[in-house]
């Protein structure tokens, strides 16, 4: 075992080195900041030198014809109207059942929130495939109104009103995580102070509970919102030819209209307006909306506000009563809407995951649900077919690959941010949180520009390389989570007693970092395992990915072939949580035998 003679210092509980020997930890970012500036920065800056390009060098021609465009004009509005309906759906819905969960017991409690999560972990072409067979004209849905009587049910896919629907779906436990993060840490004792001196459960609420929830509702806002510009699957999938969204428009004009200048230029757009509504949301809005809804007082409104009169305290007044009679009819109605909301998200969340199980094993070679014949033909075909699996194992390979290099390197940066020089901290935090804002159309197109005349289209690290840029940062924000909360006491009584460098990671940090890694490895992996879009670009006649095969064959043919992948997938994820809980039983087991063997 190496030997670090170094003198350490403990000051405050926190690890210092002696002041003749540099501070070299900053040296872990290096893998970290590379891999962005090579792979993310670098393909947006060849994205946006192409936007500019043209047959005769640089020209603004490609800007200007998409601005002068009403097609463009046209999917912008379009994106913007589903992304603000998504989101008060999302955000209203997801706050009365992340408030219903704080309220739960908590048995109960950890039964919902597998409902929940487990859908969060199941693919996204999977439940937007799902939604066809839900909401197509002889599906579920229209059976369901059939027996009810109605005899031409509406209209509820491939147009905006299934692309809406599926999106929702989607995208709610984004918007209930975050809120239910927060409201599990929030304090009732407040609450019950004001209800104490007569305010109604529904006004305490409002003038208490709510300000302290409300940069968590402000988040979930914005995650759900800019998501939702860069969908592209399940538009394509449950929306109409004529509803298509600007993330559909940059493909369709790279690909059918073979026009890579035109594309970029769209995706260029697209970029500012999410680095900008990133910008007003996070930067301005944050802070004065998690002040919360306090009036001031008489002696500190401005000068131009006392002479209103009359009139404007007539409309206080008003407001007052107005606001005072909404929330004592919401108080009254508290416990329905509660249910309610459980009721209508659990269907949302769980109905898809369901009739994709049964939809397996339909006999039939068409869309039709509830099917007429069951037989698990579908499953000997999906076995049978050599050209699905080897896109099953390219997935999980790729996958697999990139998962582990981003927790590789996402570790040490995370090590690097915590322990590293402040002031790199803000600069870097905002670097590694740029994958998950800017859209995966735009990311995947500039990429494509880069790499496609290297030859790595079609290629296994063609897919792993930009894949391990969007896992990063999963792994890091937990890694470095997790670091914060690690005692370093741990780690300066380990170099006391002598242990190196390398042993204080093998014997401190590795054991006690161990689960956020395992959990940045799993999300890195359905991030590359579940991508589409990558995929579209970077896949060739020798390397398709399992969900672009699934999205290409779902396209052309709505088959039961697609829900067998889909029970595969679940099963084998299923299996992997029980293996998991059956040898921690084991393990303990074990221990407990040991431990009482050695008593005896």
């Amino acid at each position: 075992m190496s030997v670090d003679s170094s003198p350490v210092q403990v000051t405050g509980g926190l690890a210092t080195r002696s002041r003749g020997r540099p501070d070299r930890r900053w040296l872990t970012l290096v893998p970290l900041l590379a891999v962005l500036i090579l792979l993310f920065v670098v393909p947006l800056g060849t994205l946006l030198a192409d936007s500019f390009g043209g047959g005769q060098g640089f020209t603004l021609d490609n800007y200007r014809e998409q601005v002068t465009s009403p097609v463009f004009w046209r999917a912008i509005r379009r994106t913007l109207v589903i992304a603000a309906l998504s989101t008060v759906i999302c955000v209203v819905l997801g706050y009365c059942m992340a408030y219903a969960l704080t309220r739960m017991p908590k048995r109960l409690r950890g039964v919902l929130m597998v409902v929940v999560l487990v859908p969060y972990f199941t693919s996204i072409l999977i439940r937007s495939y799902a939604w066809i067979a839900i909401l197509a004209p002889n599906g579920l849905v229209a059976g369901t109104l059939k027996l009810l009587g109605v005899d031409s049910p509406p209209e509820l896919v491939f147009n905006q009103t299934g692309m809406l629907i599926g999106t929702v779906q989607i995208l709610l436990p984004l918007a209930l995580l975050p809120i239910y993060s927060v409201m599990s840490g929030i304090d009732r004792a407040p609450v019950r102070a004001a209800q104490s001196l007569g305010a109604a459960p529904a006004v305490a609420h409002w003038h208490v509970y709510r300000p302290a929830t409300s940069s968590a509702v402000l988040a979930a806002a914005a995650l759900v919102f800019i998501s939702t510009l860069g969908f592209y699957v399940t538009p394509a999938l449950l929306g109409g030819p004529g509803d298509t969204l600007i993330a559909q428009s940059i493909l369709v004009r790279f690909s059918n209209l073979v026009d890579p200048a035109g594309a970029a230029a769209q995706a260029a757009l697209l970029l500012l307006i999410v680095l900008a509504l990133f910008t007003v949301l996070f930067r301005y809005l944050a802070p004065s909306l998690s002040m919360g809804a306090v009036e001031p007082s008489g002696d500190a409104r401005p000068a131009r506000r006392a002479g209103r009169g009359e009139r404007f305290d007539a409309l206080r007044a008003l407001r007052a009563r107005v606001l005072d009679t909404g929330l004592g009819l919401a108080g009254r109605l508290r416990l329905p809407i509660l249910v309610g909301s459980w009721v209508a998200g659990a269907a949302l969340l769980v109905t898809p995951l369901v009739v994709v199980a049964i939809w397996s094993f339909s006999d039939a070679t068409y869309l039709t649900f509830p099917p007429e014949e069951y037989s698990t033909r579908w499953f000997a075909d999906y076995f049978a077919d050599t050209a699905w699996l080897d896109s099953t194992f390219l997935s999980l390979a790729v996958a697999s690959a990139s998962a582990a290099i981003g927790v590789v390197i996402g570790g040490l940066g995370a090590f690097g941010l915590v322990r590293g020089p402040r002031r790199a901290r803000p600069p870097i935090a905002i670097l590694v949180a740029m994958p998950m804002i800017v859209p995966p159309m735009i990311y995947s197109l500039g990429f494509f520009l880069l790499v496609a005349p290297q030859g790595l289209v079609g290629t296994p690290l063609g897919l792993i390389l930009p894949y391990v840029v969007l896992g990063l940062p999963f792994a890091v924000s937990i890694t470095a989570a997790a670091l914060r909360n690690l005692d370093v006491r741990l780690e300066n009584a380990a170099r006391s007693l002598g242990a190196g460098p390398m042993s204080v990671l093998r014997h401190v940090l590795l054991p006690a970092l161990r689960p956020a890694l395992v959990s940045g490895f799993v999300f890195a992996f359905l991030a590359a395992f579940d991508d589409v879009v990558v995929a579209t670009f970077m896949s060739g006649p020798t390397a398709v990915t399992l969900p672009l095969r699934m999205f290409q064959d779902i396209k052309l043919e709505v088959s039961p072939r697609t829900a067998v992948v889909a029970v595969v997938l679940l099963g084998a994820g299923a299996a992997a949580v029980l293996l998991r809980f059956v040898m921690a039983w084991l393990v303990r087991t074990i221990r407990v035998a040991l431990s009482r063997l050695g008593d005896s």
